[in-house]
């Protein structure tokens, strides 16, 4: 933990310490009073122990300076020359989102439009002065007398400035961080709009939107978030998704919260919220009574001991992409696609089906199980990230060797979509067989029924292939399907190769069923129904 430890009655840069408000990553926060009896907050980061925090302070000082918002704390002193630094905040009065939602129930209404209105506008002056904040989170809103705070700028960096890393490692809160900064992009304003929208999802459900905790990353990953049927929840669902370029903008989301048939105009940053009106009455109704100096609800800026899950997820940072000391599996990194080699693959399985049915079948299966197995490691290695930060090669070698239970869980996860794919196939296989054998549509010679069956066996297969790559849960199973034809093809020449065999295959079975070799129908004794 960053930051000296003090107790009450301490002075610190003549600020007289009265208690500990809480702690997090990169610093301490006291409640103090000056000398002329005025109450404040005081975050104190040791910059001897702690170079990184204090050039973090530093910066948070420089972003907040710039920007004048009523809903972003103000600056009272800073001190940034000494080992022991310190910023002063105005104390804000209230609870976090997360404790104001726990007390009080989640937002609905005008009264989560005027939520997510304020907070937009002050995420907007905030990227209007080139700072990005980068932990936008339910525990870094506070709930005040006069609407939401945005809080704890500990993250926050000037888009021109140099990151500041912790061997290489960057931070956020699981389940608040956009995923592709999870796969190792720069976090920018668009990120910071991502983590708006679940801290919008939290209010409007009184849920993080992802779950918290390491499991969180996966499942905002494969964008597995499930909203009320409430005005607003497509919209902010849509801002919630993996494609940066296809996520509606925070103006779109207070549009539709609104209940407006339109996209609302740009607002300017430092405009009050039109519908302040709105979050007065919900205030009224609902906000906590203790006022300061009384000091009762008196709150820290983001840093809660008993705050959800409220650890600093540790992520990997995109430069460690291109060390060559460190291994790329390390990284939960989107996969090079391999369409082309994936599309082959499905065509030697629709091939070889006509010669051997449930052998293709069950090939198909075992390929979807090792991929899934494959992401599931990806996904794991993640998540150690998360909890530990970067341990080299040590993490890769563990979920490595645990490559049997990602397997065991991935062959578990796959019998809903294997079951469903297995009973499209077959009907589809004995439905296109009638129509085509019984019916003598290809003649009632031998001739005609075999090359009638070989037909539908292989409609079967397509129709299973595509039920198992888009069938129940199978995001997973893509994403994996395509690392782990990117690991056997990491280089032209090996793309190439493997594009040979699977044309030779895809020859070998046709010449077989030209020349009508007999299919085999292992385990079963021959074709079912004779």
């Amino acid at each position: 933990m960053a930051g000296l430890q003090r107790e009450a009655g301490d002075v610190v840069g003549g600020y007289r310490v009265l208690g500990r408000l809480g702690s997090g990553g990169s610093g301490s926060v006291y409640r103090v009073v000056d000398e002329g009896g005025d109450e404040a907050a005081l975050k104190l980061v040791d910059a001897r122990e702690d170079e990184v925090a204090a050039a973090r302070l530093a910066r948070e000082v420089r972003a907040l300076q710039s920007l004048r918002h009523p809903a972003v704390p103000h600056i009272l002193d800073a001190e940034l020359d000494e080992d022991e630094t310190f910023v002063v905040f105005e104390i804000v009065a209230g609870e976090t989102l997360f404790d104001h939602v726990r007390h009080h129930g989640p937002f609905t209404g005008d009264a989560l439009a005027a939520f997510a209105e304020r907070t937009a506008s002050a995420l907007e002056a905030v990227h209007a002065a080139g700072v990005v904040h980068r932990d936008v989170t339910p525990s870094n809103v506070m709930i005040g007398p006069d609407g939401p705070v945005l809080i704890d700028f500990g993250l926050a960096h000037r888009t021109e400035d140099a990151r500041l890393t912790r061997e290489g490692l960057v931070s956020g809160t699981p389940g608040y961080v956009a995923p592709e900064v999870i796969d190792g992009a720069e976090p920018g304003a668009q990120a910071d709009r991502w983590s708006w929208a679940a801290t919008v999802a939290f209010a409007m459900t009184g849920q993080a939107p992802f779950g918290s905790g390491t499991g969180a990353i996966s499942r905002t990953l494969e964008t597995d978030v499930t909203l009320p049927d409430l005005p607003g929840a497509a919209v902010l669902r849509a801002a919630l998704g993996r494609d940066v370029n296809a996520r509606p903008g925070m103006r779109d989301v207070v549009a539709a919260l609104s209940g407006a048939t339109e996209v609302m105009p740009a607002i300017a940053p430092t405009a009050v919220a039109p519908v302040a009106q709105a979050w007065a009455e919900h205030d009224a109704a609902t906000a906590p009574t203790t006022v300061l100096p009384s000091g009762e609800h008196a709150v820290d800026h983001g840093f809660h001991e008993a705050d959800e899950d409220p650890f600093d997820g540790v992520f990997d940072d995109h430069e460690h992409v291109h060390d060559e000391h460190d291994e790329l599996e390390e990284e939960p990194t989107p996969p090079p696609r391999r369409r082309m080699l994936l599309v082959l693959a499905a065509v030697v399985v629709v091939a070889a089906a006509p010669l051997a049915p449930f052998v293709a079948f069950l090939v198909m299966v075992g390929f979807a199980i090792i991929a899934r197995g494959v992401q599931r490691r990806a996904l794991a290695i993640g998540a150690a990230v998360v909890r530990r930060g970067r341990r080299r090669t040590s993490d890769t070698v563990v979920q490595t060797i645990g490559l049997p239970w990602h397997v065991l869980r991935a062959a578990v996860e796959t019998i809903p979509a294997a079951l469903t794919a297995a009973a499209v196939g077959v009907g589809v296989a004995v439905g296109a067989r009638w129509l085509v054998v019984e019916t003598d549509a290809l003649g009632s010679s031998d001739e005609g029924r075999y090359f009638g069956t070989a037909l539908a066996l292989a409609l079967g297969a397509l129709a299973a292939i595509i039920v198992m790559a888009y069938g129940p849960f199978m995001r997973t199973t893509r994403d994996g399907a395509h690392r782990l034809a990117a690991a056997v093809s990491p280089t032209g020449g090996l793309t190439a190769a493997w594009t040979l065999v699977a044309m030779t295959a895809t020859l070998v079975a046709g010449i077989g069923i030209y020349v009508q070799v007999d299919a085999w129908w292992w385990p079963l004794s021959g074709i079912p129904g004779g």
